[in-house]
């Protein structure tokens, strides 16, 4: 019925198509005018015929003056949406319709490949109604049946062969597919129906799966994302921490020089202004001799003497003054020490560094010599300790250093494994701890030196 009714309604476009057309140039109307004479053309293709005469084109009536032009809107309208259901049909495809072979109009609803023809619902009834048309295959409607037409013998091909995998009729069965087992299309289509429908799930499964992973995929990444994010915050608190601790304790070592040099300065003013006082002495003596010397001719100077004051047996010397001080170079030696370490460390890669041995507290209260514990506890060991985390610096095996045979105070001998002294820092706002420790509101550094042991340190 809807077919029938598409049908008329082409027709009746296609009745109108030449009432819509412009006889000048034989087209739809493009804003349509009419003129006196009842007749309609496009606005401007009647102008431009218009030239020498007013006349209609059409019926060649002659306007002794140029009639007044007013647009068609009803005829308007109607051009406008036939244009429209033109083109919409020229864009949309046409649609493979198989049509009723009895009435050719109305679509097919079955084929019967008996008969070799389509039917509609009307024309179909015999087929349904009539037993002697019981035994005809009826299938869906099929467009060209030359597709099932054997082309050696022009029968049916009414069976299919599963060994080769074609579709055969009964000559073809009886000669050259002889012995081979063969279906009937309908049971041959059933299974490929089933296995691809069976292929079907199985990609609609594995599409469900993969977009089910990639979504997981996908929180996966914000989460790593997350996770990098507070691994760097970590890591930058860490060396932050680091940094801070380094620099704290380089101010107590610059700290140290500081008062080193002050002292230095000290003793040297001191010493300074006793020469200067001894001079003075000496000037004064050197004057009152050259007075004598001068009234040398008088009775009084041959009776004369004088006693040189007690600075002229004291003999100057520059002092051996420097900065180096113990605790100086105790932090220098420890400094230059964890120096080659670091960089021994952070020259190999991450996986490569050995991991650094933990302090641990001392929780021992044994021992009456041991000093409350207000800091990490270093142990008596301290070439193991250094040796954990760096091995090159031990110092080689065999005969120990020798002293300088030279006069005077013998040379140092290089310092492999200093000892580390315990500072205690204190807790910074922005520093995080895995565990608590003491602290003291002032920063102490312990007398240490390298080759000391710690609890010599606490006994002092």
């Amino acid at each position: 019925m809807m077919a029938a009714e598409q049908d008329e309604s082409k027709l009746s476009l296609l009745s109108l198509e030449e009432d819509l057309t412009c006889s000048i140039c034989l087209s739809t109307f493009d804003c349509p005018v009419t003129i006196p004479c009842g007749h309609n053309f496009c606005h401007d293709c009647l102008l431009s015929s218009w030239k020498d005469s007013y006349s209609c084109p059409q019926c060649r009536t002659l306007f002794e003056s140029k009639p007044e032009l007013k647009k068609n809107t009803v005829l308007s309208t109607v051009a406008d949406t036939f244009r429209s259901r033109s083109t919409k049909e020229e864009i949309e495809p046409e649609e493979d319709v198989v049509r009723c072979d009895t009435c050719m109009v109305a679509e097919a609803a079955q084929t019967c490949l008996t008969c070799m023809a389509s039917f509609c619902e009307e024309h179909l009834r015999p087929h349904r109604e009539n037993p002697n048309f019981r035994l005809h295959q009826l299938s869906q409607p099929i467009g060209d049946l030359s597709e099932h037409i054997c082309s050696e013998h022009h029968k049916l091909m009414e069976l299919f062969c599963t060994k080769h995998g074609r579709l055969i009729c009964s000559f073809c069965l009886q000669q050259v597919h002889k012995g081979c087992s063969f279906i009937s299309p309908e049971e041959q289509r059933n299974l490929k129906q089933t296995e691809f429908r069976e292929k079907l799930g199985l990609l609609d499964s594995r599409i469900d799966r993969t977009y089910t992973v990639v979504l997981q995929m996908n929180d996966m990444q914000g989460k790593l994302t997350d996770a990098a994010e507070n691994r760097k915050a970590a890591l930058a608190a860490a060396y932050q921490q680091m940094r801070e601790m380094l620099d704290h304790d380089e101010q107590l070592a610059q700290h140290e020089v500081d008062c080193e040099l002050e002292a230095s300065h000290t003793k040297l003013r001191d010493l300074m202004n006793r020469f200067t006082d001894n001079n003075e002495k000496m000037q004064k003596a050197k004057e009152e001799i050259s007075d004598l010397l001068s009234r040398s001719q008088t009775p009084a100077f041959l009776q004369a003497s004088f006693e040189l004051p007690k600075v002229v047996k004291f003999e100057p010397h520059t002092p051996r003054v420097s900065v180096d001080s113990k605790r100086v170079m105790a932090a220098q030696t420890f400094t230059s020490a964890m120096q080659e370490s670091l960089v021994q460390i952070l020259s190999q890669p991450f996986e490569a560094r050995r991991p650094l041995q933990k302090l641990e507290l001392d929780t021992s209260t044994s021992d009456k010599k041991q000093a409350p514990s207000s800091g990490p506890v270093w142990p008596e060991n301290v070439a193991s300790w250094i040796q954990s985390f760096s091995a090159p610096l031990k110092p080689a095996e065999g005969k120990p250093q020798t002293r300088s045979k030279s006069p005077g105070h013998p040379l140092v001998a290089p310092v492999y494994q200093p000892a580390p002294f315990p500072v205690n820092v204190p807790l910074q706002p922005t520093w995080t701890t895995s565990q608590p420790f003491q602290q003291d509101q002032q920063f102490s550094r312990p007398l240490c030196f390298p080759g000391k042991k710690t609890s010599e340190l606490h006994t002092k």
